[in-house]
């Protein structure tokens, strides 16, 4: 309620936006059940609607609108590679039950379990915004309320990842091929979608970009999975999935946390542009403080549980494996991207934080700002609370997640699968040592720093070195914290800078604004863009010229379409 207080025009719509949530929630009870394919859809289908209506709310904005349109286009064209493998399936085993498509993918390895697995994946990839088709997530968070938000961080986009294991645990032992596809496919999702969050301006646009780097991390843990079952190694099997779920679980901890950090901002501010923003630490401590935890656990730092999960991904990554040495170089390799993507979490985190809330307020037309509410606290501090936890305590965590990882390891002796399971909860029980060590560290200097060596609170002007017009806006802004890690990437961060630059000896007006924008929607679709208005001006001209050209072409095209649909049919036995 208190993130939506200023949204709500009349009860009316209290009663439609619960409604949805609901819906949601009963949605995923049919897509995380239901076993028959229809079931399944149904599920898939009321959820990705439910979830549209939520993120147009405020449907006045043009912005909003446009958000709007992105996800629902990306998740009906997921829906139709979905469809697509489903319909591949049928012709094989002539039934729409899941278990007997899981069936027939074990027993019949070759072109067609491959055709599948990558329409699946295309689609699931979809739904989770792995990069590059994650254009709608960033758009569709920073449009929504912020709790809508959280719920599509925290579980709505979370049905790709869980519908991607599902189906690797029904196929089978993958080919070598899938688990290498997975891991680099991942590891690029999770590359790019860190450096893109190193250059936003819009703090919930940020947040999203994040959740791409973080599917991609959970991805690069499923793909080891698929390589201990291809090489027959418990442990790898276990780590790597084991990894990945526990990543899906304390991702949903951390992020929705932040995505409350930043609802709270919004509602006091009524902005989250970070250039605009500043000195919140004193205004809103609280909030300051669930943000930071929040970070910290997003960039994988202990003492918090985004570590622990990470590290199991690391330790799958480091497990000796008996293939040869360019295997184990890959891994390794893949091992170093993923350092270097927790180093990027680290710089944005960092870069958000300080601009944010240290400092002073950037624009003094902007309300002077309080503490949110504890209805809104409440929400926060309880994900805090479980980011912690789960930091010192990963065992419980991984308590959450073993049967399903354990059914990764039905065709292995169960001494061997039990050997397995039992070093992983050995490593996370050394993990949560470490972690609560350093929690119990923290705390101890807090309160030598806060009862102990107090200091006398003094106030000092800054010293402007002569200067004697100084202003809030002499301060380091998100661009200029960035500015130098950008550099190398401006192929990637594509880099927008509207100026004015100053003029004569006594200039009035200058302003310089920048903000990174995604190179994929930029030049990727971009190209797609140029070809569609090329065929649409060809079909235009052809309807001027002949209409029964125009009228023949469409006909051919039909018979074409027709055709494939026959020679695919009689192709598959």
């Amino acid at each position: 309620m208190g993130y939506m207080k200023k949204v709500f025009d009349s009860p009316r719509h209290i009663g439609v936006h619960f409604a949805l949530l609901n819906m949601i929630s009963l949605s995923f009870i049919l897509v995380y059940t239901g076993e028959h394919v229809m079931t399944f859809l149904l599920g898939w289908e009321i959820a990705a609607l439910s979830a549209w209506l939520l993120v147009i709310w405020d449907y006045t904005s043009q912005k909003v609108r446009f958000a709007g349109f992105n996800y629902l286009v990306s998740t009906h064209i997921g829906l139709i590679f979905l469809v697509a493998a489903f319909m591949i399936l049928y012709t094989q085993t002539q039934s729409w039950y899941l278990n007997d498509f899981g069936d027939w993918m074990s027993l019949h390895p070759g072109k067609v379990r491959n055709t599948v697995f990558l329409l699946l994946v295309t689609s699931f990839a979809l739904k989770s915004a792995f990069f590059p088709f994650h254009s709608w997530l960033p758009r569709a968070h920073a449009a929504a309320p912020a709790h809508v938000s959280a719920l599509m961080s925290g579980v709505i986009h979370k049905a790709g990842l869980y519908a991607l294991v599902h189906f690797l645990m029904l196929s089978g032992t993958p080919d070598e091929w899938m688990g290498w596809f997975l891991i680099g496919f991942s590891a690029t999702s999770a590359l790019v979608g860190g450096l893109y969050t190193v250059g936003q301006r819009d703090l919930k646009r940020l947040l999203g970009y994040s959740s791409t780097e973080n599917v991609g991390i959970a991805g690069i843990g499923f793909g080891v999975g698929c390589l201990g079952l291809t090489w027959n190694m418990p442990l790898l099997v276990a780590l790597g999935f084991g990894g990945g779920l526990l990543h899906v679980l304390n991702h949903a901890f951390f992020k929705c946390q932040l995505f409350y950090a930043a609802g709270c901002v919004y509602q006091v501010k009524h902005v989250i542009d970070i250039e605009r923003l500043g000195g919140l630490f004193k205004l809103m401590p609280v909030t300051a403080m669930c943000f930071i935890i929040g970070g910290v656990a997003i960039s994988a730092l202990p003492p918090f549980n985004g570590f622990a999960s990470e590290f199991m991904i690391y330790s799958g990554l480091f497990t000796d494996n008996p293939i040869n040495l360019w295997a184990k170089l890959t891994l390794v390799l893949v091992a170093a991207a993923l350092a270097f993507v927790g180093a990027v979490s680290a710089l944005s985190i960092t870069r958000a934080f300080g601009v944010v809330f240290l400092g002073s307020a950037r624009d003094t037309t902007l309300p002077e700002g309080h503490e949110a509410s504890r209805w809104m606290l409440a929400p926060m501090g309880i994900h805090a609370f479980g980011t912690v936890l789960l930091g010192v305590a990963p065992t419980l965590g991984f308590a959450m997640v073993a049967a399903p990882t354990a059914l990764f390891l039905h065709s292995v002796p169960d001494v061997f699968a039990l050997e397995a399971l039992q070093s992983v909860v050995s490593l996370l029980t050394r993990i949560g040592a470490i972690s609560g060590a350093l929690v119990l560290t923290l705390l101890a200097l807090l309160w030598l720093k806060s009862y102990v060596f107090r200091p006398h609170p003094q106030r000092h002007a800054t010293w402007g070195c002569g200067y004697s017009a100084a202003n809030t806006r002499m301060q380091y802004t998100g661009a200029s914290f960035s500015s130098d890690f950008s550099k190398p990437f401006k192929n990637v961060m594509v880099l927008l800078k509207r100026q004015k630059p100053p003029k004569g000896y006594f200039p009035t007006d200058s302003y310089v604004i920048t903000d990174c924008v995604d190179a994929v929607e930029r030049r990727l679709f971009a190209v797609i863009g140029h070809g569609d208005e090329s065929a649409s001006e060809l079909s235009r001209q052809l309807r001027e010229d002949d209409p029964r050209l125009a009228f023949a072409g469409a006909l051919v095209g039909l018979v074409v379409i027709a055709a494939l649909v026959v020679l695919a049919e009689g192709a598959l036995p």
